[in-house]
Parts: C-alpha cells; sequence; structure tokens
C-alpha cells in the first residue's frame, strides 16, 4: 500500500495465466453444452407430448364410437371413422368373457391412415374391463353367477370358523 491508502499493482501479475483461461473456456463450453441438451431434450418431450396427446384424443373419440353400440355383431364387424389427428383409422375389437357374469375383456385394436407421415403413429392397442349383459349366453351367465355365489359362501365359511 502506497502511504496515501491506494492499492498499488504489479504490472507484471495483472493477468490471467494461460491455464487459468483454457480452464474457464472448458467449463464455459461444459455449460453451454448441458444447457443446449437440456433445451433439445425439452423441444422433444414437447413435441412427444403433443404426438400422444393428439392419439389419446382420437383413441377416446374411436373408443366412445364403440362403446355406443350395443350389438356384438356391429362390434365384432370394426369399422372406420375419421379422426381429428390421424385421418381415416380402421378399428376392430376382440372380446372375451371373464370370471365374472357380463364382464369383458375388450381389445380394441386401431389402425390409423398409413398416408398420415406427419404424425407417425400407425397402430394403437388399448385393452379394458367392459359391462355388456346383452354380450352373454344366459347358460354362461348362470353358471358364472352359481360359481361366484359358491366362492363368497365357502369365503363366508371360512371367516366363521
Amino acid at each position: 500500500m502506497d502511504t496515501e491508502g491506494e492499492v498499488s499493482f504489479n504490472k507484471a501479475g495483472a493477468g490471467f495465466t494461460l491455464l487459468e483461461v483454457m480452464v474457464a473456456m472448458a467449463l464455459f463450453f461444459m455449460a453451454v453444452t448441458f444447457f443446449s441438451m437440456t433445451y433439445l431434450n425439452t423441444l422433444m418431450a414437447v413435441e412427444g407430448m403433443r404426438v400422444n396427446q393428439g392419439l389419446e384424443q382420437d383413441m377416446a373419440a374411436i373408443r366412445r364410437q364403440v362403446l355406443v353400440l350395443g350389438d356384438v355383431e356391429e362390434i365384432e364387424q370394426g369399422g372406420q371413422v375419421v379422426t381429428g389427428e390421424h385421418g381415416l383409422a380402421t378399428w376392430r375389437v376382440e372380446y372375451e368373457p371373464t370370471e365374472v357374469a357380463d364382464l369383458f375383456e375388450v381389445t380394441l385394436s386401431v389402425e390409423l391412415d398409413p398416408d398420415d407421415e406427419e404424425n407417425g403413429v400407425r397402430q394403437a392397442t388399448e385393452t379394458f374391463y367392459l359391462t355388456r349383459p346383452s354380450w352373454s349366453e344366459a347358460t354362461a351367465r348362470e353358471e358364472l353367477r352359481a360359481r361366484t355365489k359358491e366362492k363368497l359362501l365357502n369365503r363366508q365359511l371360512n371367516i366363521n370358523q
């Protein structure tokens, strides 16, 4: 320090060394790379959500159309529907009875417009359970109900013992 309270610097040591500059540049480029990758991942996630959201909306519209149909023969034939996002879609349904009376496991398969290159998705499949008494055969329904009643009685007897 000078006598007047001012700080004096040595002119030879006032700059950065080559090593310090190289380390600073390496850190800077690593940070830029990290933030660029994060930005690109965010853009890809947003685009993926847009495609998935459109597909989900189209699948919901097709599912509604299938659920409105009550006749088994109409459902077994399948059908076509124009979707909002993916153009013309062809659907078909496969169903199997479960161990519960009037409950069916339904598989909805949808083939989307093959000319729709923009949206990328070609096929979609959904499986869900549906209660449809009109699809059941009367004898099979009574048999399932009798088995269910027997299981419930057995459980009740086991609990009471």
